[in-house]
């Protein structure tokens, strides 16, 4: 039997009807007296030993709750965070290292003309399956010039190079030289390595910039961390060094009105337990950068609790309703454990952050910080509440058709 169309007055009637059924139990945004109790709960436990805590509903810019939230602390990896959003501001996303390796003027000679690729890779098989440039297919590309243009096996090899990091070259020098072959090294500027050149022979190139970086949040690679914040201090006009990290870092937040004001960066990793950052300068980096188109793809490379990365294991067992809800990075050193990023509480996600750097320097106690933590946001994470049907799709089902 055919339905009766309905009058527009009864659709309307019906449709009211539905969105309130299926909006009542949609969450409403967080209260700061309802996440207050629990908190305050959490911070004045002895697991988390008073940490720097912070969370803020990025819609409204309200903060919900802080507890010591403007001291300095020993960030551990969090620090990383600041490394990819102070690179972004001078390199994009879809930007990729480049390596080119030449002949030179002079017979048995090499020039390798970098760009200080932050991830090169030492295993051919690696390089290949995570398309890196492999350090050993440099070798064999180049050895094979340099004997055909010899005319024999070469002996001797002169390797002038500009803009490759130490421990790569150190590599390549050892592939030659495990080959009997005597080699000599000069580290020239990018113009003289051009100047000097005769014969391109190959060029390599890196990932984008947005997988290398996605790897390093969510892997939380230490020297890729800290290859990022040099290259972001070269850059920056401070040169290629941890020494110029902290001038670099203090430079993005200002750029994005973040008071700095005590901020401590020996390195771009976080592994120093020299560095120090504030719970509110990172939520305040996480509230400006956002909404922010330029660094926007910071936020796909934070792990998810329960799923990928230094996450996986996080809630499966300690708050497993909470897996797939929170996006953040993770921070660990001997007496440290942090957090900072993006939990999911129903129709927003909102902005948290946690430096418990206080706790007993114990593996027992780490892990003790870790399960509280987890179920601190637990309490909170929501899924992304039910989107109502259209009005088209309802009438039109209503009316049979």
């Amino acid at each position: 039997m055919k339905l009766r169309p309905l009058s527009i007055a009864s659709i309307s009637v019906v449709l009211f009807a539905l969105t309130a059924a299926m909006t009542s139990g949609a969450p409403a945004a967080l209260k700061s007296s309802t996440i207050s109790p629990i908190l305050k709960s959490a911070v004045s436990s002895k697991t988390l030993a008073d940490p720097g805590l912070i969370l803020v509903d990025p819609l409204s810019g309200e903060t919900l709750f802080e507890n010591d939230a403007d001291s300095l602390r020993k960030p551990a990896s969090l620090l990383k965070i600041i490394s990819a959003v102070a690179l972004l501001d001078y390199v994009a996303p879809d930007f990729r290292f480049t390596t080119e390796i030449l002949t030179g003027t002079e017979p048995n000679t090499l020039i390798i003309a970098g760009s200080l690729d932050p991830w090169m890779e030492r295993k051919n098989w690696l390089a290949t399956k995570m398309g890196r440039v492999s350090l050993p297919k440099i070798v064999k590309t180049a050895l094979k010039k340099l004997d055909f243009d010899n005319g024999a096996p070469i002996e001797t090899l002169s390797i002038e190079y500009s803009k490759m990091h130490t421990v790569d070259l150190d590599f390549i020098k050892a592939q030659f030289v495990a080959r009997n072959i005597k080699v000599t090294t000069a580290k020239v500027s990018a113009a003289e390595a051009r100047l000097n050149s005769k014969e391109s022979i190959a060029k390599f190139e890196s990932p984008p910039l947005q997988k290398i970086m996605d790897w390093m949040l969510i892997w939380s690679d230490n020297t890729l961390g800290n290859r990022m914040a040099m290259y972001a201090s070269m850059k920056a006009g401070f040169g290629y060094a941890e020494s110029g990290i902290e001038e670099t870092f203090i430079k993005t937040l200002s750029n994005l009105e973040i008071d700095s004001t005590g901020l401590k960066a020996v390195d771009g990793s976080g592994l120093s337990r020299s560095n120090r950052v504030s719970a509110q300068m990172l939520a305040e980096l996480l509230l400006k950068t956002y909404d922010n188109e330029k660094y926007r793809t910071i936020y796909g490379g934070l792990p998810v609790g329960g799923v990928n990365g230094t996450m996986r294991n996080r809630f499966v067992t300690s708050a497993p309703k909470a897996i797939g809800l929170v996006r953040t990075k993770t921070g660990f050193l001997t007496g440290v454990v942090s957090l900072a990023g993006y939990v999911q509480g129903g129709d927003r996600e909102y902005i948290f952050v946690a430096i418990a750097d206080q706790i007993p320097r114990s593996y027992a106690a780490a892990q003790a910080a870790r399960v509280a933590l987890d179920k601190v946001l637990a309490k909170f994470a929501k899924p992304v509440p039910s989107i109502s049907p259209s009005p088209t799709s309802i009438a039109e089902n209503l009316d049979g058709n």
